[in-house]
């Protein structure tokens, strides 16, 4: 099987030392995993926090950055748009570095739009932050946005995927996204990465509440829109899904219950890949 992951936080165990469950297992052939740098909307210098915990992550990968075409590939993100510190040109900065997908917060709020835990929409800066992301071919992240700023920003964004959540027809959490907000990415050709946590899977039953929210997404029509957005190094997960080393016996689990091979290849890998490649080939033709 074959494995392109949309969401992990590996960086910060990197930063604090942790173990990683994050892995490039013998059991997955092609793997791409999106690593983000995670950003409270909180945190006090937050662009220099940024610096620090990308230099240091990057010390350690061993494999290529942002190459789709190697068997093992490292995407780079950033969770959370507090890294701006309200400031657009920042965007490019980032782009620089390397950064392909940029959330506008976490749970709270910024300068940018309002999360789930807050009641904040999409500020004027934020809407400038979306349009300079779309000058650049940067993939917005709609995970943690709170309903108004969803809808207002999957309105204005060109490349809007959302990297780790779920159905919230299956799971009631504020986190997950209503029939609705899956359909408007449908329509601008994005991604939703399944979450692994429990807490938005709706139970601790980690491969029947992933096929649940499979199934649901497949009946809206999302066969090439769905993804694996894993959340590692940023949750407390099940003991059935706890490390990439274990996604094998979801993608067998999954053909057990009856989807077919073509469908799981997609949701597991070829989606993604498909996604950035476009994303990739719009950036070649700016040069």
């Amino acid at each position: 099987m074959d494995l392109f992951d949309l969401h992990c936080d590996t960086p910060l165990a990197v930063l604090e030392g942790l173990k990683s469950a994050v892995s490039f297992p013998e059991t997955i052939q092609k793997q791409v995993q999106t690593c983000a740098v995670f950003v409270r909307d909180d945190m006090p210098c937050p662009f220099d926090y940024y610096k620090k915990a990308l230099k240091t992550f990057k010390s350690v990968i061993n494999y290529p950055i942002n190459d789709l075409t190697a068997e093992r590939s490292v995407l780079l993100s950033v969770e959370g748009g507090a890294v701006l510190e309200g400031k657009k040109e920042r965007v490019e900065e980032l782009f620089l570095d390397g950064i392909s997908v940029l959330s506008l917060t976490w749970n709270g709020e910024n300068s940018l739009a309002g999360g789930v835990n807050s009641e904040r929409g999409l500020t004027k800066v934020g809407k400038s932050v979306i349009f300079e992301m779309n000058r650049l071919n940067m993939v917005l992240d709609l995970s943690h946005l709170n309903d108004k700023s969803f809808f207002s920003a999957v309105e204005l964004s060109d490349l809007p995927i959302a990297t780790h959540s779920n159905s919230r027809k299956i799971c009631s959490h504020k986190r997950n996204l209503t029939d609705e907000q899956l359909k408007l990415i449908k329509q601008k050709n994005g991604l939703v990465g399944i979450n692994f946590y429990p807490l938005f899977l709706g139970g601790e039953n980690a491969f029947l509440c992933v096929y649940n929210h499979i199934s649901h997404m497949l009946s809206l029509g999302l066969e090439n829109n769905i993804s694996v957005g894993s959340d590692f190094d940023g949750a407390r997960m099940s003991t059935e899904l706890d490390t990439t080393k274990k996604i094998h016996k979801l993608y067998a689990f999954l053909e057990r219950k009856g989807l077919k091979k073509g469908t799981i290849d997609k949701i597991f890998y070829k989606n993604a890949l498909n996604f950035f490649k476009n994303v990739f080939d719009k950036r070649q033709k700016m040069i």
